[in-house]
């Protein structure tokens, strides 16, 4: 129970029914004595570690089952919220001096900037039904797969390039800075009730006039982005990445490459999959 007082959720439903059904354990199963020196006591890890630690914790957990914590579980949730924050940070920096004028309409974006609005799509869906269910822990992870595979490691991956060089007014840049415009909106709105402290500090960095980030409903995504046709292609073309990146990742373990810009690789796929391609740089796509 003081787990759940020092996030601020003790009295709501449904974490009165953790306090009947579970038991906070620690790290190997055993439940927490003083005697045995296994306590993790709520304000160390707020006073090591800030609060939101505590919190990306406690909506980690299953709340249908016994949860345990501990010194390594907490180093886990450490290194969740550093790739979360740090998505943060490449959004913030990647939208100074973003305005209305600079916002591409959907109809001229490139199919890789309509996938990432499509992915929004679905996770807003996903997140809704969570927060209906009091299924957080499914949130959670849907949220850090999204910011660490569909984000970090696809979208801002490829589009660093676009972002870092291309001429400021090219449609490419309008489109990707469009949708981190959209993703900030997002993220900030959907992590603010788990990571009150960092979103609004990332809010208020962004938006200094406005009021709480807190003050904000989820934004309406619009059913528009959904976009089967688009995501079956994307499929295929992210099933190539992973082939490619794969090789390139040989080369440079046996030291015939440095960087993947280094690489040349020959492409062989079903035709299917080299269709999926039509259009699209792959030197650009594959790094």
């Amino acid at each position: 129970s003081s787990l759940l007082e020092a996030c601020g959720t003790r009295g709501r439903p449904p974490y009165d029914a953790v306090l009947t059904h579970g038991f906070t354990l620690d790290e190997q199963g055993r439940k927490m004595s003083k005697s045995m020196g296994n306590v993790t006591a709520p304000q160390e890890i707020c006073d090591q570690y800030g609060a939101d630690i505590l919190r990306l914790w406690v909506v980690s957990t299953d709340y249908a089952v016994d949860q345990r914590i501990g010194k390594e579980i907490i180093k886990i949730q450490v290194d969740a919220y550093r790739r979360l924050r740090n998505t943060l940070r490449f959004l913030l920096g990647n939208l100074a001096g973003f305005d209305e004028v600079e916002r591409l309409p959907y109809d001229e974006m490139p199919d890789l900037e309509k996938l990432i609005l499509h992915h929004l799509s679905e996770l807003d869906k996903i997140i809704r039904q969570c927060c209906s269910d009091f299924d957080f822990h499914r949130l959670y992870v849907a949220l850090g797969n999204f910011c660490s595979n569909d984000l970090s490691a696809f979208y801002l991956d490829i589009r660093k390039d676009v972002l870092y060089c291309d001429h400021l007014a090219s449609d490419r840049r309008r489109a990707a800075r469009t949708v981190l415009d959209q993703l900030f909106s997002c993220l900030t709105a959907w992590l603010a009730p788990i990571l009150c402290f960092t979103i609004e500090e990332a809010w208020r960095s962004r938006f200094p006039e406005k009021d709480s980030v807190h003050l904000r409903q989820f934004p309406n995504v619009p059913d528009s982005w959904r976009n089967n046709d688009v995501a079956e292609r994307w499929a295929k073309i992210r099933t190539l990445r992973r082939v490619v990146t794969g090789a390139l990742e040989v080369e440079r373990r046996e030291k015939r490459i440095g960087a993947s810009l280094e690489g040349h690789p020959t492409l062989y796929a079903p035709p299917e999959f080299l269709t999926a391609l039509e259009d699209l740089n792959p030197a650009e796509i594959f790094i």
